[in-house]
């Protein structure tokens, strides 16, 4: 597989074991059964670009592991996945989603260091923090013992220099109470849809951008 970077010399295309992004370290493997994913969304990896130690890498197939908190790259066709250096990682994507590393100098005083889906990003930004819950079910057939997978998360608005929790779009319209009837406009707007609570927050901080 070519995989293509752009750095200062242009774009290029190198083979898998001759770039950076697979000089890692291997994803270590799960060795007891698992229930759910614990992946961010799901197992399937999806291709993506990804920016690290100041080179843009595109076509690399991706996902993030929110248990480990670790962004894995395929290698090819072998089965096998490379973590690259969490400092050496900037933005990324996976498939259509948006993730930022907010791990050593790109951390942000208030926020947890750790890989984030990107909602927004203009004057403020509003991130997604994945956590993994995890319990044991045992099988009343076999006696076999699952660790079972949940997925939990976290919003965060950065405004001003600073870093709160958001729980919903309402919350969100909190702390921007001069536009407080543009955002009801808006959200009166999608009562009765069905729409991803993602997809509401994403609206509410474009109207902001207008």
């Amino acid at each position: 597989m070519c995989i293509l970077f752009l750095g200062l010399a242009g774009v290029t295309c190198a083979q898998d074991f001759n770039i950076p992004v697979f000089r890692g370290e291997l994803a270590e493997k799960y060795t007891y059964p698992i229930e759910g994913t614990v992946y961010a969304y799901s197992d399937e990896f999806q291709e993506g670009t990804l920016e690290f130690n100041g080179k843009v890498y595109t076509g690399l197939m991706m996902n993030l592991n929110a248990h480990r908190d670790e962004l894995q790259v395929a290698i090819g066709t072998t089965g096998e996945k490379m973590v690259p250096r969490r400092a050496l990682v900037g933005d990324f994507t996976i498939g259509k989603r948006n993730y930022t590393s907010l791990y050593g100098e790109r951390a942000i005083k208030g926020l947890p260091q750790g890989f984030y889906q990107v909602l927004h990003r203009g004057n403020d930004m509003l991130v997604k923090k994945f956590y993994k819950k995890t319990s044991d079910k045992t099988e009343s057939i076999t006696n076999l013992t699952v660790k079972v997978f949940t997925t939990k998360y976290k919003y965060y608005l950065v405004k001003d220099g600073k870093v709160y929790t958001v729980k919903d779009a309402k919350g969100l319209a909190k702390f921007y109470k001069e536009e407080k009837e543009r955002i009801k406009g808006y959200l009166n707007g999608t009562r009765g849809k069905r729409v991803e609570k993602d997809y509401l927050l994403q609206g509410v901080m474009e109207l902001m951008e207008e």
